[in-house]
């Protein structure tokens, strides 16, 4: 991963935290924009080592440093298991260890803890981000309803193909949409735009791998990216959270929570050229995209959970922001199978398709491990 240096002339630490996690008030920018590359943040994890420049560490150390013990340790919370309403098989009736977890997050903190991993005396897992860090913030809440508050915790994620400091610059009415989140990072996405980075792939594979365990590996399992990418077959603006894990003993399955939204809404309505969101899974069972509707399409503009549609420009859920009179889900969960004791490398990923501009947005909370079966990877509305 590209790593940004606080040492550089455009940047100095403090403003480099700022611009990376922000607060989730007004919209001033107070730091440089256009800066690519994945982004050292503040060390509030549990044990771990950290790559990408995201740290795992509770000793404290300034923002990049990581801790040299990479045991995983034996999950001990005094919590308990935290279910989704709805999901699959999630084990019996006894309490299983993995699925043990206190929340550890805080507004402009780790982002990995934001969305519910990494907390003291639970598995650790490596991970970094790699974007551009003015479209990542770790925030309490999105909009003025309580529909986007976190779903774990005090804090959830949010990655942007544009600037988050113009999260709460709202449009006057219809005609001035285009005026706000409508940015690009320079120089794009600094890579080539016609590829993914690995393992991440558009080619779908030749096949049902949950019925052929021999595609596993051979592409997407998902089919669901091709398609779509090809409409242009161009992608900027491109940002990805990722993160190796070891399953813990007895998890079977994981799910994450999470929310699109677009400022494609309306103008690109049933075009070609929509934002994307995918859920990239490196497993045993499973190499593909994990999050998409239930018509096999990933989730994008044109994906069938968009239920939010603020036309009128008086929805509670997008007020206050850049999203007045734009287009996104709820919350919507994402499961998938596991073998306990693999080792799985999970991409969340977020990019504009075509253009630069038209900012997209991805919301993401609450992952979670699961001692019971997933039949294949899903993704439903919450509830």
């Amino acid at each position: 991963m590209r790593l940004l240096s606080c040492a550089g002339p455009v940047l100095s630490c403090a403003s480099l935290l700022l611009l990376a996690c922000g607060d989730d008030g007004g919209s001033s920018n107070t730091g440089a924009t256009g800066v690519t590359g994945a982004t050292s943040l503040p060390a509030t994890g549990t044990t771990g080592t950290s790559s990408g420049g995201l740290p795992t560490s509770t000793t404290g150390e300034p923002p990049g440093a990581t801790s040299s013990d990479d045991s995983t340790g034996a999950p001990t919370s005094s919590g308990g298991p935290l279910l989704d309403v709805g999901t699959p098989d999630f084990g019996g009736g006894e309490e299983c260890s993995a699925e043990l977890h206190t929340a550890c997050d805080a507004v402009d903190g780790d982002p990995l803890q934001a969305i519910g991993l990494n907390c003291p005396g639970e598995l650790a897992v490596t991970g970094g981000f790699d974007g551009n860090a003015a479209g990542l913030r770790v925030i309490s809440q999105w909009g003025q309803a309580a529909t986007f508050t976190p779903r774990e915790g005090s804090s959830f994620l949010v990655l942007s193909t544009g600037d988050l400091a113009e999260m709460h610059d709202v449009p006057a009415d219809k005609g001035d949409v285009a005026y706000h989140c409508n940015s690009w990072f320079s120089p794009g996405d600094g890579m080539d735009t016609t590829k993914f980075p690995p393992p991440i792939t558009k080619q779908p594979v030749q096949g049902d791998c949950l019925a052929d365990p021999s595609l596993v590996g051979t592409g997407d399992c998902s089919k669901t990216i091709e398609n779509q990418f090809e409409q242009s077959g161009f992608k900027y603006d491109y940002q990805e959270l990722r993160f190796t894990a070891t399953v813990p003993e007895g998890a079977e399955s994981f799910s994450f929570d999470l929310a699109f939204f677009t400022k494609e809404y309306p103008t690109w309505k049933n075009q070609p050229y929509n934002d994307m969101f995918i859920g990239w899974l490196q497993s045993t069972n499973w190499t593909g995209n994990i999050s998409f509707d239930d018509q096999g399409k990933a989730l994008s503009l044109n994906a069938a959970f968009l239920e939010l549609y603020d036309d009128a420009g008086d929805l509670p859920e997008f007020a206050g922001t850049c999203m007045r009179y734009s287009a996104g889900t709820k919350w919507l969960t994402t499961t998938a199978d596991v073998v306990p004791g693999e080792t799985i490398e999970l991409v969340l990923a977020i990019f504009d398709l075509d253009d630069v501009n038209w900012d997209s947005f991805v919301l993401v909370d609450n992952f979670q491990w699961h001692c019971g079966d997933a039949s294949g990877p899903v993704t439903e509305p919450v509830g």
